[in-house]
């Protein structure tokens, strides 16, 4: 395993109104725990609703420029919205 691959950065949905007129994601920036084989946090950063309207879209902007850079300096994978990728494709 290289150096890189011990972390990844994913976006997931934080929290969800129960009307579901608002909604938050998070970034998280995962590390791979050898002891036990599996992804475990290491940080995570909340994004709220944001505006005033309740649009989502600012918020999930905001979280993917930060994941987008947080990949890069950990040199690291961005599974964006899609984790699927990061719990079957490791070893």
């Amino acid at each position: 395993m290289t150096e890189h691959e011990e972390y990844c950065v994913s976006i997931r949905e934080s929290y969800r109104m129960p009307d579901h007129t608002l909604v938050g994601c998070a970034v998280t920036l995962w590390r791979w725990n050898h002891t036990d084989e599996t992804w475990w946090y290491a940080a995570v950063r909340e994004y709220l609703f944001v505006d005033y309207n309740g649009s989502r879209r600012n918020a999930l902007r905001q979280a993917r420029r930060d994941a987008r850079k947080l990949a890069g300096i950990f040199d690291c994978v961005n599974y964006d919205t899609n984790e699927k990728g990061m719990w079957g494709n490791h070893e």
